[in-house]
This record gives C-alpha cells, structure tokens and sequence, in this order.
C-alpha cells in the first residue's frame, strides 16, 4: 500500500523557508527511528526502505499533533515556537523508539510520563556527558520541554488538567531580588555604553563611507577607539549572497542596519520578531506625551499606531530612513539585510553582528529582550504609574509586573517615604502662615468659638483652631509662638473696647489659645517649661522671633 493514499499531507504549506531549509513534514514520525534520523537524510531513508514499514498505529497521534501545531501557527504564534514545538515532538517520539514505548492515542500518556522521568533523570546527573542522549539539563529546562510538549497533548485529549501535572517535574518562578543602587546605576550605565557604541556605528556608516570609502574603512568612537574593517574581512564566501549595489560592502552595510534595528526596539518596544518584518511605509508623526505616534501617511487621519518613538529618536530615524532609501531601492523591509537568495529575514538577522564589535570593544552588549526590559522599567520608574507604563509599553498590566517589572530598591525607597508622608500626619509637617507645621487641608476644629477666625490658610490666627495645624516640640516654636502672642497683645491694646461682655475681641481669643499651649507645653515636662521661661525672657528683653520682628517693631514704634 502506497503511503500516499493512506496518509494525509502532515507537513506545514503556510509556512516560509529558506532555499537551505527542509520543510517540516511530521510524516517521518509515523516510521521507527524517523524522528532521530538526520532530518536532511530522512526522506531517502523512508524511500530506500531503510526505515522499515510504516507504523500506521501511530497515525491518529501524528495527525493530532500535526492539527495542533497547525492551530497554534493559525492562532498568532511565531515560527519559532512552532519550528520548536516539531523539534519536541521529535525528540519524544525518539525517546519512544529507544525505549521500545507505544505511540498511539490511547498509549500517549503513559508514554509522556516515561519522557518525563528520563529527562528529570538528566536533571540529576552530572555535568560530564556520557552518550548522545543524556546531557544534563535544568530543572527549568526539563520541565519546559515537557510542558510545551503537555500542551500540545492536553489540547489534543482534551484534559481538564495540565498532562505534566503527572509528573515529577516542576518549575517555581525565582523570587525576584532588588539591586542595590550602585547595581541599578551599573546597570544604566552599561546600558549608555552599548547605546553610544550603536550611536557611532550608525554615524559612522554614512553613505559615502558604504560608497565611496577607501579600504580600511574606519568609525571613530567616543573614548578614542575607532573599529576598523579591511577588504578581505568583507569578502563573501558564497556566491549566493543576494546581489546587492555595496559589492563586498554589504557586510558593512549589515552591521548599521542592525545597530539601528537594536536602537529603533530600544525606543519602540517592538519585539525582534514583529521588527523584522516591519515594513516602509510613508510614515506620518503626531505629537504625543513626549514623542510621536507613528502611522502611515494615506493614513494619517484616523489610521493606526504603527508605533511610538521618543521626540529625540525622529532627527536619526529620519536620517536613517533617508539612507536606506538610497541603498535599497526595491526592499520592502525596514530593515533590509542582505543574505543569501530567498533566506529568511530572521536567518539574516543572526544577532551577531553588533555582539562581535562589543567582544572587540570590551562592551557589554544588551540584546533585545534586556532593552526592551530596560525600557519598561525606566518608564515605570518615571512615571511611578503601573497602568500608564503598561498602556504605553502595550502589554497587560499583569505581563508588566510578573514578567518586565525589576524590583527596585531606589524606587521602593521613593515609593515607601511617599506612602508615610501621605499617611503620617507627623512626617507631614508643611509649613502654615501661624507658627507650627501643617498636615492637610484648612479643617475647623469641632470646639472651634463662634468670634474665633475660622481656618483658610490665610490668617495665621485661624491655624489655632485648624485641625491640620501641628505644633513642633522645640524651643524655636515657643520662642515663635511666644512672639505671635506678643504681636496679638498689641493689637488687642488698639482694639475698640467691647459693646458687651459677650463681645470678645478676636485678639482676645488669640492669646487665650496661645496661653493654653503653653500652659500644655510647661506641665508636660521639666524641659518644655525650660523652653516656655526661656521663650518668654526673651520677649520681656524685647528679642522677638524673626518671623514676626518686622510687624511687633512697626506696631511698638507707632505707639
């Protein structure tokens, strides 16, 4: 019986390869011992008969799996979770054909659980590898594996529970530590050294230079170093590189376009994956916060997002764009870079390139993932607001705090001296118009007296009957205190006399107060009614508190 009237298409038509690549087809998985074979050889193998027969037992598993793998490429999922998830499933079915484990619907979990033991076995053996098959691994490894693997089953079966919840392996997230200061500080500064060396190249690789420039080509960099390439360094190995107008200034022309790609997700956010494939539009700006919303210029009214960049980022993005214009004239891509005929831009993107000049440099490289983390946490360290960083950086609030969010010690410092002050009326000591602090908002007192002044914020004579006023345990208080009573009997000495005996003179009410705070201020302690004597021995000498000399000196030379 021919296999092909008997299996369905397993392989994965939607998605791209390269001309060096071998399409994905999970038909292998239905012989024994084509999961582990040479993935470039496999298929002369099956044709040579050197596989044996097919194991059609196995083909409800294959198609299920293939169906899920499919659905996740369907459902938004990179390429190359998918390519990793085939990897898995091979790597599952090799294990079964070694060990002699039955591959069908009905067997797969038990078969699951037997991988599952021997690759928490390789958790527990030592780092010296003895065979092709049992490297050690990490906990956190091990069980990732069996998980992506679960899922696919879990989906297939349709279990209610997690398929890897049967077995030994486990991962607890690592409890997130803050750094210290020096360590934040540190990491920012890397950070600015690997931000000033992408600046340079991308200064440094103008288009004259891609051009016209004369072997060794050299960049200057800030410190007095300088990054030097000879000819020979460029020549290409292949001659299947893409034709291009730079020649053998291609590789050249490769290094910028990724020092500008690490720069544009530095101030975008956008990941690897989505950067890759962006493509040139005619791009259109609107000013927003402390930046631009991109969108694309036929759509300028009312079109989306492409994305948002700093105010600062646009002069080099713009000079940017202008470059790689004059050097690609027929790519599509943001960023175009040049690789072998039909390659994938992923391929072409080898996150290398840059890492390498760091190695020469002695630079600490920050790869995407780490920019894109700096960034949310500096936002979030600015803006101190969970919800506006989460919007802004387009992930769920939740994602924000469980996978980017870096515990801070500088930050939880600022966070927790707001808090008190916000909450501690005593660490709150804000400055009033009468003598003392103030916590809050002008609130009358509830035995506050009809005559008295009510509390605005004001009269200094309305924070003595103010809720928010605070009194301050010191000998400069009552020395100031002592001063505004001296400045109310003046007053009071000029006042018209009372109409009756229930018309008391504000002045009056003043002093009344005053008095009692001292009068509080002398029982409460041998030291405080040092302070109230000292205090007024000096008003008796005429030596009045600064803030109040000015207006006691008019009032007492006018007399």
């Amino acid at each position: 019986m021919r296999d092909g009237m008997t299996v369905p298409d397993l392989t994965f038509p939607e998605v791209h390869y390269g001309p060096h690549e071998t399409p994905w087809d999970l038909k292998v998985l239905l012989y024994a011992g084509g999961a582990s074979a040479d993935i470039r050889l496999v298929s002369k193998l099956i044709a040579d008969g050197k596989l044996g027969k097919l194991q059609l037992e196995r083909l409800e598993l294959v198609i299920g799996l293939h169906a899920e793998v499919a659905a996740s490429l369907d459902g938004g999922n990179c390429r190359d979770s998918a390519k990793h998830y085939v990897r898995l499933v091979r790597q599952l079915f090799a294990f079964a054909d070694r060990t002699g484990h039955l591959l069908t619907v009905n067997d797969i979990t038990d078969t699951y659980c037997a991988w599952a033991d021997w690759l928490h076995q390789r958790t527990r053996t030592s780092s010296k590898r003895t065979g092709r098959f049992d490297a050690p691994l990490t906990m956190r490894t091990a069980w990732s594996y069996a998980a992506q693997v679960g899922t696919l089953i879990d989906r297939m079966l349709e279990r209610s529970t997690s398929i890897v919840e049967l077995t030994r392996l486990y991962w607890r997230p690592q409890r997130k530590t803050a750094g210290g200061v020096q360590a934040e500080k540190q990491s920012l500064a890397d950070t600015f050294r690997f931000g000033h060396l992408l600046q340079d190249v991308c200064d440094g690789l103008t288009l004259d230079v891609m051009l016209k420039g004369v072997f060794p080509i050299r960049v200057a960099l800030r410190g007095g170093n300088e990054l030097v390439w000879e000819r020979g360094a460029l020549d290409s190995k292949s001659r299947d590189i893409e034709e291009s107008a730079l020649s053998q200034r291609y590789a050249l022309a490769n290094v910028r376009i990724e020092a500008e790609m690490l720069m544009f997700i530095a101030q975008t956010g956008i990941n690897v994956t989505q950067v890759i494939h962006l493509e040139l539009r005619h791009f259109f700006y609107v000013s927003h916060l402390d930046g631009y919303h991109v969108k694309d210029y036929k759509n300028r009214r009312g079109g989306a997002v492409l994305f948002e960049i700093f105010k600062d980022y646009k002069p080099h993005f713009e000079r940017y764009l202008g470059w790689r214009r004059s050097l690609f004239e027929t790519s599509t891509l943001l960023f175009p870079f040049i690789g072998r005929r039909g390659s994938r831009q992923q391929v072409r993107f080898a996150n290398e390139r840059v890492r390498r000049l760091c190695q020469q440099l002695d630079t600490p490289y920050i790869p995407p993932r780490t920019l894109r983390n700096t960034r949310v946490n500096w936002l979030l360290r600015q803006s101190a607001d969970p919800d506006l960083t989460a919007e802004f950086a387009q992930h769920a609030k939740a994602t924000l705090l469980s996978v980017y969010d870096r515990p801070s010690l500088q930050r939880a410092t600022v966070e927790a001296a707001r808090f008190w002050i916000k909450v501690d009326p005593s660490q709150n000591h804000t400055q009033s118009v009468a003598p003392g602090g103030c916590s809050g908002a002008p609130s009358e007192l509830p035995d506050t007296p009809l005559e008295a002044p009510r509390p605005d914020c004001v009269k200094p004579t309305g924070c003595l009957w103010c809720e928010s006023h605070r009194d301050v345990d010191s000998l400069d208080h009552l020395w100031a205190l002592s001063s505004f009573m001296h400045l109310k009997t003046i007053e009071l000495s000029r006042a018209r006399l009372p109409l009756s005996e229930l018309d008391v003179p504000p002045a009056k009410l003043a002093i009344d107060r005053i008095q009692s705070k001292l009068r509080w201020y002398e029982e409460s302690s041998e030291l405080r009614r040092e302070w109230v004597q000292e205090a007024m021995t000096l008003i008796s000498e005429g030596e009045y508190h600064p803030d109040f000399y000015v207006e006691i000196d008019a009032l007492e030379g006018g007399q």
